[in-house]
Order: structure tokens, then sequence, then C-alpha cells
């Protein structure tokens, strides 16, 4: 090679490291790397059968933890001295009063005995209870006794207890006249009948005591030879056997990622995987002397994985894992961000720029219950691993919350005041009170718009029904077609509940005032507009019949949010909104005026009448969209799964709303 040839060569060799160099962004005032990240691997224990590598930190079933999870979080909710086994609390079976008083301690806000992350505890005065009368409470366990009027048990049940006038709980700020109550033990004088515990009985009566990992049941009418009741994640005769992760899809996010097995709710991961749903395999850490920021370009969201024992999904009661199905959005929306593979999703928390806080709140909660205490100890978990939380107050951390009226009852406290809510109920009115006491955000209620999002409720609908009809409505002339057969103006069918004020906002009450149970026009009313006010007043063949041959059904909501709205869309039937200051799902990127039509409370009296002047072609139209757009309202992935994607469009949006936000929170951290 020729002298000025090695000299090329030189000079491209440097030019590729310096631009190698440059590859590495440095801050422009220290000259640090910018966002330069490297593996983390902390170790855990060696006895440790799981490890979570970005904490060094054993993960566990639930109601065990350590080292090795050998520690019995609540003691007296086993059944055996056994190490090891997981706990289980339901309500079927009762456990011992030392049971419910260590999960009362552990899952109820301090101070706020009416706020708690658990089910069971929730149901305090539901709650029968036992204990050994000359036992310390470190040695008692909650195998039931052979015989339930043993003189060596003491039979208590659940009783609230209103505290005193002028007591500190009435005294503390925020608190609502005549709602604090505590929590107490009423000794029974007479132990319970087998009917009045469940059926249940002790576990020695059972094959192989069930293994423990269930409850004794038999009763004289329909189970004569005592029988297991497995728990969640196991079963047979005894319980040997344990169930793959895809019969417990409720409990074990995305299946485990068919990476493990479930023992109720608890994914057991095969190495090197971890975290909620076996999705973890790596975590990260800002190199030395690299400065690290949130990535803006694109959304980046990394989700914590908070031990199961903190917040997780646990079984309702023992053996019921039941989630009624439109309350599953959150269960999609979970298994969908663990098998992201867009890029949204992160394991890097260095590089995000939203948090998910899974908080599993639906467990603790069902329809209408409190998700504080869940949140909380989401949060203070959260605050306490990690320094994320505390950067922005939280404003670039979300939620969900799929029960009825949502964020409604979320106590306004450091923890909660700032973090996105992802909700089905976007009631956003100032200084609500028909709600009751819980309520207690008065500055906009339920829903802050710029911040908060309304999800589209989960609804498995007959996927053949809604092809050919939203086929037909897509095609050319279709809608007007379809219109043709529709004989009904207006339909509506459900519960009214006139003795529940606050129920829809009172829409139904007065609708059915105006049009109650009629279908031929009697009382004045057309015989086009059917209104069947009850309970399943009619059959589910009949609803849908209903649905497919009405040009306008009514979209209200009830307790909460409501699902005709999704009902309407799917048959092809316009939605008639009536929910004054309730926020509808994706409003912020769906314009419902195109596909749908809103109507106040105030406007009821005249309803009939404004339906009956909208023209037949804007009919056609707003079914022919309500068709094209009805797909953002599906979870399913094999429908599409749009509500995924709009879910993420909306995140994008908040996201681009906070960031002024969360520079001056950072600001005034600093």
């Amino acid at each position: 090679m020729s002298r000025l040839g090695a000299l090329l060569a030189l000079l491209g060799f440097l030019t590729v490291l310096a631009r190698a160099e440059d590859a590495v962004l440095k801050t422009a005032v220290e000259g640090k790397p910018f966002n330069v990240f490297q593996e983390l691997k902390k170790e855990c224990d060696p006895g440790c059968q799981q490890c979570n590598r970005e904490l060094g930190e054993c993960e566990c079933p639930y109601g065990l933890s350590g080292p090795t999870c050998q520690v019995a979080l609540w003691p007296a909710c086993r059944t055996s001295t056994t190490a090891g086994l997981p706990v289980f609390v339901g309500r079927r079976a009762p456990r011992n009063c030392h049971c419910y008083a260590q999960l009362f301690r552990a899952t109820c806000l301090p101070g706020s005995e009416s706020r708690c992350s658990s089910h069971t505890v929730a149901q305090w005065p539901e709650l029968k209870c036992f204990e050994q009368v000359d036992k310390a409470e470190q040695e008692q366990l909650s195998e039931l006794p052979e015989k339930l009027d043993d003189p060596k048990y003491r039979w208590r049940k659940g009783v609230l207890v209103p505290a005193p006038a002028g007591g500190a709980a009435a005294a503390a700020p925020g608190a609502a006249a005549g709602r604090a109550e505590h929590k107490d033990m009423q000794t029974l004088l007479v132990a319970p009948t087998l009917k009045e515990i469940g059926d249940t009985m002790a576990l020695s009566k059972c094959p192989n005591r069930c293994r423990d990992r269930g409850i004794c049941i038999a009763n004289s009418e329909t189970i004569k030879t005592p029988s297991c009741l497995c728990h969640p994640g196991f079963t047979g005769t005894d319980c040997g056997d344990a169930v793959p992760p895809a019969s417990l899809p409720l409990l074990c996010p995305n299946g485990c990622g068919g990476r493990g097995s479930c023992v109720a709710g608890f994914c057991a991961c095969q190495p090197p995987y971890w975290g909620i749903g076996c999705s973890r395999s790596r975590a990260y850490q800002p190199a030395p002397d690299s400065i690290s920021h949130p990535y803006y370009p694109s959304l980046k969201i990394y989700m914590y994985d908070i031990p199961i024992s903190v917040v997780g999904p646990q079984p309702f009661d023992d053996s019921d894992t039941t989630v009624y199905p439109i309350y599953q959005a959150s269960m999609h929306l979970m298994d969908m961000f663990l098998a992201d593979g867009g890029g949204v999703r992160t394991e890097n928390p260095w590089e995000a720029n939203l948090f998910y806080v899974p908080t599993f709140a639906y467990y603790s909660t069902a329809n209408l219950g409190d998700p504080t205490a869940a949140v909380v100890r989401a949060i203070d978990w959260v605050a306490a691993k990690f320094p994320f939380f505390s950067r922005y107050g939280g404003r670039d951390h979300f939620v969900v919350m799929t029960a009825d009226r949502g964020a409604c009852y979320l106590k306004p406290l450091n923890q909660t005041r700032n973090l996105i809510r992802l909700v089905h109920f976007g009631l956003e009115k100032p200084n609500l009170t028909e709600m009751g006491p819980l309520v207690e955000e008065r500055e906009y209620g339920c829903f802050k718009g710029g911040r908060d999002v309304v999800l589209a409720p989960y609804f498995r609908p007959k996927a053949g029904v809604v092809r050919t009809v939203h086929e037909k409505l897509l095609a050319p002339g279709g809608a007007e077609e379809l219109l043709k057969d529709k004989s009904v103006l207006f339909f509506f069918s459900g519960d009214v509940r006139h003795h529940e004020p606050e129920y829809s906002g009172g829409v139904r009450q007065a609708l059915s005032a105006l049009l109650s149970n009629t279908t031929s026009g009697g009382a004045g009313v057309p015989a086009d507009v059917v209104f069947k006010a009850g309970f399943q007043p009619i059959t589910a063949e009949e609803y849908e019949q209903l649905l497919g041959s009405a040009k306008f059904c009514l979209a209200p909501y009830g307790h909460g949010w409501g699902i005709r709205l999704t009902h309407a869309l799917m048959h092809g039937c316009v939605p008639v909104i009536i929910q004054d200051r309730v926020r509808q799902p994706w409003e912020d990127l769906l314009h419902y005026p195109d596909f749908s039509i809103r109507v106040s409370k105030a406007e009821l009296p005249r309803l009939v009448e404004l339906l009956r002047a909208v023209p037949a072609e804007d009919v056609a139209a707003l079914m022919r969209e309500g068709a094209r757009v009805y797909r953002a309202f599906v979870w399913q992935p094999e429908l599409g799964g749009l509500a995924y994607n709009y879910t993420l469009a909306s995140l994008r949006r908040r996201l681009s709303h906070i960031r002024g936000e969360l520079y001056e929170a950072g600001t005034r951290r600093r």
C-alpha cells in the first residue's frame, strides 16, 4: 500500500471513531454521557426460587415474603405450620380471628378503617371467625376445629362500631359526619351451624387435608361426602394437581407469558424470567457518570412489578376468581401491554416517560368499592423502591380503575392527587355530593379533563352478528337499506330504581315517568317508542332483536358508567347519550356528534320530538359512522383490539399536555 493509501485508511479509521464517539450524546456543560445505560443484575438469596434482578428481592406467592419466601405475612391465616405454603384468605370458610385482625392491620389505611385493600376485610360485618382460647396469637392457625362447639375454641363475628361523637375520627380533617366506624369483634354465645359457615369443616375430614390448598365442604343436600373445594391454581380430589395458567386467565396476567405456572395469581416463572406475567428478563441502570432523563420523542411506558402481597390479582373468595366480564378491561389492557412488541413498553424505567402502576384495584373494590387503600399501598411501595414517583409527584404515573364509579372514591392524598386515572366513568362535577361521603374530591369529582382518560369497557360481542351488520352498514347504500327495516324509533330496557335518585343522575327515572313499559302507544306514548323498565324485563334474545330494530338507543349511566353505548354501536343503533357532565370513552379522539346524539336531562320532555326530527339521511350517516368507530371500543385482539391502541393514543396526548407541568414540578423540586 502506498503512503497516500495508508494515510487515507488512517483518516477513515479516525472518522469511524469520531462517528462512534458522536453517537454517545453528552451534556453541554459537564460533558457527561446522556442516557447511557447498562444491564443490572442484582442477586437474591441462593435459596430464592424467583429473583427480581432489578431489586435483588425474592418474588413470592400471596401471603409469603422474605429472602426465600419463608415468612408468612399473616401467620394466623395459615392452616398448617409447613413452611412455604401459600396463604389463602376467602370468606366462605371462616378463618382464625387473629388472621382477620392481621389482615386488617396490613391492608387498611391508618386512621381510615373503611378503606382497605383486602376484599375479605371490606366484608367485615359478614365475617365469622374462631380462635383457640388458651393460645397466644403467634400459635394460632386457621385450621377449623373438628367440632364447631369444641369448648377450646371461641367463636366471634365482625361488627362495625360507630365512632363516639366528637372523637378523634370525627375531628379528622375532611371527616364526614356519621361515617367513621371502628372494626371490632363480638363474641358469639353459641357456635355457628355448619350451614352458617358455608358448609365448611375441618380439613382432616377431606382427602389428604386437601393438601392445605383448598377448603373441605359437605352438606346433607348435595354434597354428602366431604370434598375438597380447591383454591385457584389447583385441582384434583385432594387439590394435588396444578392447573395451567391458561385456565386462570384473570388471575395470571398474559397467561404467565407461556413462561411459568400459575398459583392463585402468582406466576412461578422459568429462569431467567420474573415479574408480573413472567414478563421481565432484563433490568437497567444508568452507566457510571451518565445523566439520565425521560425519553420524549415517543411514548415509553414502564410498568412496576409490585409484589402480589402488596397489590395483586387475588381470588374474591375461596375458589372464586370471578370478575364479571364488563369489568375486565383492565386485565385485557395489561395482557396487551405485556405482549406489546411495538416499542411502547420498556423494561428500562430510566428512559420511560410514563409509569404504569398496576394496582389490580378491582380485586379489592369489586364494582362499587373504594380503591384508595389499594392505590396507596401500591404507591407507597413504588415510592420506597424507586426514585421516579417523587421526581414529579406522580404526575407521570397512571392507574387503572374499572369499577362502576372509577376514581370517584379515590381519596385525595399525596399518593393519589396527581395520578393519571384510566377509568370508565368520566363524571366531572365539582362539589359532588349525591354519591355519598366517600367522594372527597371537591375540585372535579371523579374525572379531571386533560389528565384522566375514559376507557371503553370490555364486552365480548357475538362476532358473527356484529360483522354482518357492520359489513352492510359500511357497504354503499347499506345504511339506508338497514334503516328501512328499523320499525322502532327509540328503545331502552333496563333497571330504573325509583328509590335511588342518584342512579343514572335521575335520567332513567324521568324517562320512566314519560315512557314506561309500553310498546303499543298507550297513555299518549307513540307505538314506535319502546321503554321497558325493570331488572331484566325481557330476554337476551328479545333485547338484541330490539337493538337491531331501533333507530335510536338510550345510553344512560347507572350507579356509574354504562355498557349501552357499546351495545348500540354493535347493532347499528344510534346512541342517545343522556349523561350530563360525563365524558365518554375516547372523547378526545372520536368526534361523537358524527355517530351519536347527545341530549341533556333538561331536554327529556322533548326527546321523542327531537329524535323524530332527525332526517333519514342523517340517521343513516350516524349509523354508518358508528360502524366505523365501533372498532375503537373493541379489546379483543382477534377482533382488532383497537381499544388498546386508543388507550396509547390518549396517553400520548396526556403526555404532551403534562410535559410543561412536569418541567415546572421538577424545577420546584430542585
